[in-house]
């Protein structure tokens, strides 16, 4: 076993070497253990948990903090070579007044021995095992990268670039022709003020009144006067008429001069950057949670314009809130997955990440950045990707395997590109993870016979006014790609998956029915309807909430009101050993009014189950998978784990293994029943279904079928 802390930074330099010892320690079954990851699991995701330092840790393991001198070179920018070998020396593995027994090694040493007592007394060490795989499994897809496809990323920059010049000119007309400043539209107060109502506070240089003498202020300026006999002064050049008035010098070299005096006279009006107010009328009446902590120039309430409210005021048919809402989606989109420059002239978004010599990024993959234990991505972030049928951001993800890197890596090639991008998805997963956790017994038989419960959800949305779409109509429609009516059919289903989803984390009525465009009235019949066939769900959202409230214990923390309160901490344990948190808030008004100060948030308990034991199966099995690419020597070179997006694993290929690495990827992500029943000795009865898709870049996928 190799241990370290936040060990993938170490796992990664030695890949990048080439360290072949490393890949053959792998193929032997050897094993790693971060003790940053395991902490974190071990205190179920707190918050104080993530991406803990080494610092940190030692001291409650019996360690020592780290020589404070070579941190402070790093931090001034020296590399690690020019650093004294014996500072460094000391620094690893402690100085001669220790015996050489300190350091960051024994360190990291009392902190994993630490660390295994625990999770061996709180029945985790298996759940920790194999997440550790996973974390070989997400190392090992950063290396390798993701290739963009440049050329196709420069196309569609300049169409959402022209789009979005479309809706800022649609939207300017909307501007009052009066308005006397440069009105923002990505700013909140301006586009709170223009929509709500109120007053925007803005600077422009104006003149002003002189304090002292209550008149305009005027720049003091010198002018050259010239004197008169009397003493006083004239800016009048004398003539034949008035020479006589001037004084001139009566002797010396300017003998006849006429002499003249520096006058201080009052100039230009002078100006300067004032306040000024300016009042939109309300056009619409806004709801009171949208209000911000922020106010206009009268200190009324600035209102919230994200993109959620937009949606909802698009209903009250405010003639640019469509346009509005477009040139959101595309400042978004152009600002996340392409590339923005902002007025300081710094560039932002996916493409900077982009290394020039093989148009690859490698994003990274976090593992101690969430409370429910799902990973994150970041630098860019690889897993909040936007759906094809809303966004073309997929079609830059494509294969390496093109005629050039075949021909380096002597790889047979046919085409200019014989590579392919690989998805294999879990279906319904966060369904499936509930009938696993709650063992309701019809969830679990409906998941036995493979019902697609989105297909239901739309039998059931349509059973009112369309009768004659059944369950086994919307299979066809929703899924069967040479219905005449497929993209509206698929279109339905992706809103019954949403409704799926926003369910199993908890969400509300109003919230899945603003996401799904149900009516009200239709999600509240359809979530009551659930409840009624599949009681255990109840029950168990019940259980996790009893077992959070009995092993709460008091913690101090900042109220809203920035006093200091005492709130509490509960938790709960997943079969798997996965530990969960929560803590309470302050209650809300009616709830104090009943003697409660402060409550848990049940769509937090609802959600950390699901999201947590889905992203454990994930991480598992994408363990799994890694182990088998490790042991084929990723198909002799011909295909690479790349990416993982929750519930999916995405890999590069080459095609001529394509059908030996989808039929792998799907056999292994679907064994989380054998795995979770032989290893956690679980009962599990429900499969785990995979659907895999291949295509040319990860936006133009079609079904991977088994050959006969």
């Amino acid at each position: 076993m190799l241990v370290g802390h936040n060990i993938k930074f170490d796992l990664l330099w030695e890949m990048a070497q080439g360290n072949q010892e490393l890949r053959a320690f792998y193929k032997r079954g050897g094993r790693v253990w971060c003790t940053q990851y395991a902490e974190y699991l071990i205190r179920a995701q707190h918050p104080d948990a993530h991406m803990a330092a080494l610092n940190d840790l030692a001291p409650k393991y019996g360690g020592t903090t780290k020589i404070d001198e070579v941190k402070a070179l790093w931090e001034a920018g020296v590399l690690t070579s020019q650093i004294p070998e014996d500072l460094l020396v000391d620094y690893l593995v402690g100085t001669p007044e220790e015996d050489r027994n300190g350091g960051d090694i024994r360190n990291t040493e009392l902190v994993f021995l630490g660390q295994i007592q625990k999770a061996v007394a709180q029945g985790q060490l298996k759940m920790i095992q194999d997440r550790m795989d996973g974390l070989c499994a997400t190392t090992e897809m950063e290396f390798n990268g993701l290739k963009i496809d440049v050329a196709e990323a420069g196309r569609r920059l300049k169409v959402l670039t022209a789009d979005l010049a479309k809706q800022d000119e649609e939207l300017n007309g909307f501007i009052p022709a009066d308005c006397p400043f440069d009105f923002n539209w990505s700013s909140r107060v301006h586009a709170s003020c223009l929509i709500f109502g109120g007053t925007v506070k803005y600077q422009k240089q104006a003149p002003y009144l002189d304090e002292a003498t209550g008149e305009l202020a005027r720049k003091q300026e010198t002018e050259t006067h010239f004197l008169l006999l009397d003493g006083t002064t004239t800016d009048l050049a004398p003539d034949d008429n008035s020479k006589s008035l001037y004084a001139t010098f009566v002797s010396g070299k300017r003998k006849g001069e006429y002499k003249t005096k520096q006058v201080k006279v009052l100039g230009e009006i002078k100006v300067k950057y004032q306040d000024f107010f300016y009042s939109f009328p309300r056009l619409t009446e806004p709801n009171e949670k949208w209000a911000t902590k922020n106010t206009d120039g009268y200190d009324a309430p600035i209102y919230s314009t994200s993109g959620d409210i937009i949606v909802e005021l698009a209903l009250r048919n405010i003639p640019f809130v469509k346009a509005l809402r477009s040139k959101q989606k595309l400042e978004k989109e152009i600002g996340t997955y392409y590339a923005k420059q902002d007025a300081k002239g710094e560039w932002s978004g996916m493409l900077t990440c982009v290394q020039k010599h093989d148009h690859m990024i490698h994003h990274k993959l976090n593992h101690t950045s969430t409370v429910t234990s799902r990973l994150s991505s970041s630098d860019p972030n690889g897993q909040n990707l936007p759906r094809g049928d809303k966004s073309e951001v997929k079609a830059q993800f494509v294969s390496r395997f093109t005629e050039a890197y075949c021909k380096v890596h002597g790889i047979p090639c046919e085409t200019d590109n014989d590579g392919e991008m690989v998805e294999a998805d879990y279906s319904q997963l966060e369904v499936v993870v509930q009938g696993v956790l709650t063992g309701d017994a019809q969830l679990c038989q409906d998941l036995r016979d493979r019902v697609d419960f989105h297909c239901k959800r739309v039998a059931a949305k349509f059973a009112a006014t369309a009768s004659h779409i059944t369950y086994e109509y919307a299979l066809d429609w929703c899924k069967n790609e040479d219905h005449a009516d497929y993209k509206a059919g698929k279109k339905e289903r992706t809103k019954c998956k949403i409704f799926s989803f926003q369910r199993a984390y908890g969400a509300g009525a109003a919230t899945i029915a603003e996401e799904t465009g149900m009516s009200l009235e239709e999600t509240q019949a359809l979530m009551q309807a659930e409840d009624e066939l599949y009681p255990g769900v109840v029950a168990f959202n019940a259980a996790v909430e009893s077992a959070v409230i009995k092993s709460a214990e008091p913690f101090s923390a900042l109220g809203d009101d920035g006093k200091w309160k005492t709130y509490r901490r509960g938790y709960w344990q997943a079969p798997t050993g996965t530990l969960y948190t929560w803590r309470s808030y302050d209650a809300p008004e009616y709830a104090r009014k009943r003697g409660k100060l402060d409550t848990f948030n049940p769509p937090e308990m609802k959600n950390y189950p699901v999201q947590g034991t889905g992203g454990e199966f994930v991480q598992c099995t994408g363990g799994r998978l890694w182990r088998h690419f490790v042991a084929n020597d990723n198909y002799g070179g011909r295909a690479f784990l790349v990416n993982t997006v929750h519930d999916c694993n995405w890999a590069d290929i080459h095609k001529s293994v394509r059908d030996q690495v989808c039929a792998d990827m799907k056999r292994i992500m679907e064994s989380i029943p054998e795995i979770y029943n032989e290893r956690y000795g679980m009962n599990i009865t429900v499969p785990f279904p995979v659907e895999v898709e291949y295509g040319p870049n990860m936006n133009k996928l079609h079904h991977w079928v088994a050959a006969a």
